[in-house]
């Protein structure tokens, strides 16, 4: 939990990936506990995160951004309902090789778009983000791509996306309760995991890796291969 939460509060991203790469791994809990444990503490990393640093936010893209995630969350639950077992697995599949690939990619062409995008591709973004995250969970990578290539300084990139991954959570948190997922042992495994997040947060705050904006960059994309990497493996 400390390690998510210090990874994402320096990249914006990422601690789905590492926490529930290594509660897998190490067989710790159940997946979809393990889900809905990560959402409550990657919304507490973020207030922690953005304390003081919300000045950085870039309003308007995250405004759109949200709507969204607002908008195309629920279909992709319903999606879901609708697919057979092996048709989520195998879009799951098509969904590790295409982040993975996208990943890679970024790695060797780090450098930003000459100028920022057009408002509506943040909500595309956003869009897809959500559809992905009702479907899978897993709908940060549409934002991480998408934000990382803007010609943005790096505190504003990150701020923006940990705001916009909240609405996230805060979507995630409102379908897992309405569908009774929100169980008295996710609450429990929750609160007793909010203190590494919180520490894990405030040590990335003081202790910020001492990197370039540009190496940065290379490690978000490294991260994002990395995630689409362990879906595929999921699946295979």
């Amino acid at each position: 939990m400390a390690v998510g939460s210090y990874i994402q509060a320096v990249s914006g991203f990422a601690i789905a990936l590492i926490i529930m790469g290594g509660a897998t791994s190490l067989s710790l809990a159940p997946v979809p506990l393990t889900a809905n444990v990560v959402t409550f503490v990657a919304l507490a990393n973020i207030a922690v995160a953005l304390y003081k640093l919300h000045g950085h936010v870039d309003r308007k893209i995250t405004l759109f951004a949200s709507i969204g995630l607002l908008v195309f969350t629920g279909p992709g639950r319903v999606l879901l309902a609708h697919l057979t077992q092996q048709a989520v697995a195998l879009l799951e599949l098509l969904l590790g090789i295409f982040i993975l690939v996208s990943g890679a990619a970024l790695m060797a062409h780090s450098h930003p778009l000459p100028r920022k995008s057009r408002p509506y591709t943040y909500l595309l973004a956003g869009g897809l983000g959500g559809l992905l995250s009702g479907l899978f969970g897993v709908g940060g990578p549409p934002l991480v791509v998408h934000l990382y290539r803007q010609p943005l300084a790096f505190a504003t990139l990150r701020t923006t996306l940990l705001a916009t991954l909240a609405m996230m959570c805060v979507v995630r948190i409102g379908l897992e309760t309405y569908n009774g997922n929100i169980t008295e042992e996710v609450v429990e495994l929750s609160l007793l995991s909010l203190p590494a997040a919180v520490v894990g947060a405030l040590f990335a705050r003081r202790y910020p890796p001492p990197i370039s904006d540009g190496a940065m960059r290379r490690l978000a994309f490294g991260l994002l291969a990395l995630l689409g990497l362990s879906l595929i493996t999921s699946r295979l």
